[in-house]
């Protein structure tokens, strides 16, 4: 049991550095490739699910103000940020796209699964206002949202995302719903 909780923190952390490492090298940092300039990768060019005229809706900025990134991390995965005003506006995400639907029903539940074992252990324990995680109905076919990182993760089909930014729960089901009328 032990291992298994340290397993889950040690995935916790790294998730957290990952996310620490990729925003140092994203548009915060002042890198101002978008997803439309010429020089974009092929595997940010097969990204067609959400850009820089969305963001800039969710933004409230005209779309040429929008700086995005959009980064394929291995096949099926991609970290996506969009931000504004000198970094002041940010939207970022992850987004999977599983096999089938039974694999990405599978993640989520093993994500719940994940969230539960966290929120058993310090600091968590005790300390969460809704438990490890809440479902969130009506978005999507399936969504959680859990206070341990902050994040609302939802899927639709075989795709999910996972929204770190904005922080507030009713801004992450704004960014969710717009993403998800696209695909």
């Amino acid at each position: 049991m032990s291992s298994i909780i340290n397993g889950v923190l040690f995935s916790f952390i790294v998730i957290f550095l990952f996310q620490i490492c990729y925003f140092i090298g994203s548009p915060l940092a002042a890198s101002k490739s978008k997803t439309n300039s010429k020089s974009a990768s092929k595997e940010t060019s097969e990204f067609t699910y959400f850009s820089a005229n969305d963001a800039a809706v969710l933004l409230g900025v005209p779309s040429g103000q929008v700086t995005s990134r959009i980064e394929k991390s291995y096949e099926g995965f991609w970290m996506c940020s969009f931000s504004a005003d000198k970094g002041k506006k940010i939207i970022s995400f992850s987004v999977t796209i599983s096999k089938s639907v039974k694999i990405a029903a599978d993640e989520m539940e093993r994500y719940r699964e994940n969230l539960e074992t966290a929120g058993s252990v310090k600091p968590f324990k005790n300390n969460l206002p809704s438990g490890a995680y809440s479902d969130i109905m009506g978005l999507g076919d399936d969504a959680v949202w859990t206070d341990i990182n902050g994040t609302l993760t939802a899927r639709k089909g075989h795709i999910s995302i996972q929204v770190t930014n904005p922080r507030e729960k009713k801004e992450q089901i704004k960014v969710i719903q717009a993403f998800f009328k696209k695909i």
